[in-house]
């Protein structure tokens, strides 16, 4: 699955909020939930009463990293594979 992080993401979230950061907005609407709280290098979310890990493409954690430091990011997109999903 494809995830998209859009301007829209970008300018609502909230660098160093796990749970309102851009990638957790885009998780959120890409996949419908309504719980997701993102750290540098994997994603919880909340699917059904079940809280599923999301290993995240190191990619990702630099793009978070880099926004982190200095508020600016480009919309950019990345892949979540089943081998990223481990239920907890």
């Amino acid at each position: 699955m494809r995830v998209n992080v859009t301007w829209a993401d970008i300018r609502a979230g909230k660098s160093t909020r796990t749970m309102e950061c851009m990638v957790a907005l885009a998780l959120k609407r890409e996949l419908g939930v309504n719980y997701a709280s993102v750290g540098h290098r994997s994603a919880t979310i909340l699917i059904d009463g079940q809280y599923v890990k999301l290993y995240l493409p190191s990619e990702v954690k630099n793009k978070i990293k880099f926004w982190d430091r200095f508020h600016f990011v480009l919309p950019f997109s990345f892949q979540l594979s089943s081998l990223g999903f481990l239920a907890g």
